[in-house]
């Protein structure tokens, strides 16, 4: 890398660690965490690990914090710590190897467009029925649709739930989710009913999508939100697509979505087997275990993804297929009859990942490492 280059991230990561300090909610929800910890170890221990890291990934640490490897609860040596791919590094150094992240940015985490892209590459996707483009709302043949046929498209949907999404939303943000009650959807949380002047009014792009029913043994698991797999998958240098790091998601708490960054669970899948990495399931951050889910009391020792070897062979087959990322995290129901794909996603979160899995640099080796 040219030293000018060099320079550019080097300014950039500051800004970026200066701005995450101060106003990324997560972040300082760790920083909380370890100024509230009873159990860090010695400074000095403290100081020479972050000095470590800084110099072999040349940019702050911030999965010191994610992690919580200040705690004397951490059972990581300093060997497995260096592991752990800081974000910066891995969106700004390693992501760019394969994909330019801005160019895609418009058509895979737009969800109006992936859905257009699903349907063109017949991909086995949730069932979106309606579509808020501007203005408009259209259906799924791309028919605009006024107030009454709106009401007759609700009315011949059998699902007993409908989720809201934006359209650009990301880790579960904004979406709302309408629940069927006396032939009529009501938005959860409130007595306003689903229909044409409420998606109308609504700021944005959205898609609505309805709910889907979920293979059984992944429902035990926990049967208020579609517990799905994240799939990483990755075009290698000989341009072989693989599967590279999986987990499985799921809400707690009563959550209706699964995503981690809104207070989900993940656990780690062994790739060869489809049982469970560890035995217990974590959170994005922390070094909390849960050894079985808070909610359903579900053991993650037992958990099996079924049909495993199909799945991955289904999830290949898909990817070899789009050649639109070389990277790329994909998002998966399961279901009595095979996968359903909920979206695609560039810049998928390498926290959850790593605390699932442990430290993923070992799966990016062939990618030529970035002095900073």
């Amino acid at each position: 890398m040219r030293w000018d280059s060099i320079i550019k991230h080097k300014i950039l990561e500051k800004l970026r660690s200066i701005y995450t300090l101060w106003f990324k909610q997560n972040f300082k929800a760790n920083m909380l965490r370890y100024k509230q910890s009873t159990t860090k170890k010695d400074k000095a221990v403290i100081r020479f690990e972050i000095k470590s890291l800084k110099k072999y990934w040349g940019c702050f640490p911030l999965q010191y914090f994610n992690h919580d490897f200040y705690s004397t609860n951490c059972s990581l040596t300093l060997h497995e710590m260096k592991k752990f791919i800081p974000s910066y590094y891995f969106y700004k150094i390693i992501f760019p190897q394969y994909d330019d992240s801005k160019a895609l940015l418009n058509i895979v985490e737009d969800k109006i467009v992936m859905d257009v892209l699903f349907d063109g590459m017949n991909f086995p996707t949730a069932n979106v029925i309606a579509k808020k483009k501007t203005h408009y709302i259209f259906n799924s043949k791309g028919i605009v649709l006024n107030n009454d046929s709106f009401e007759e498209l609700l009315s011949s949907s059998h699902s007993a739930k409908l989720f809201i999404k934006p359209a650009n939303g990301r880790g579960g943000s904004g979406i709302l989710i309408a629940k069927k009650q006396d032939d009529v959807y009501k938005i959860k949380g409130s007595d306003l009913e689903l229909n044409f002047d409420y998606v109308s009014k609504l700021k944005g792009d959205f898609v609505i999508e309805e709910a889907i029913s979920q293979h059984l043994d992944i429902e035990a698991v926990y049967a208020h939100s579609v517990n799905t797999l994240r799939v990483i998958t990755k075009r290698n240098t000989q341009g072989q697509v693989e599967i590279i790091a999986t987990t499985l998601r799921m809400g707690s708490k009563g959550s209706e979505i699964d995503n981690t960054s809104a207070g989900g669970l993940v656990i780690g899948i062994d790739l060869l087997t489809g049982h469970a990495f560890r035995d217990y399931a974590t959170q994005e951050y922390g070094l909390e275990r849960f050894y079985e889910h808070p909610d359903s009391g579900f053991k993650f020792k037992n958990l099996k993804i079924p049909n495993w070897l199909n799945i991955q062979n289904e999830i290949l087959e898909l990817a070899n297929e789009n050649i639109i990322l070389n990277l790329t995290g994909w998002d998966i129901a399961l279901t009595s009859t095979g996968i359903i794909v909920i979206e695609i996603n560039t810049l998928f979160g390498i926290n959850g990942l790593q605390s699932a899995l442990g430290g993923l640099e070992a799966k990016f080796k062939e990618n030529y490492k970035v002095k900073l």
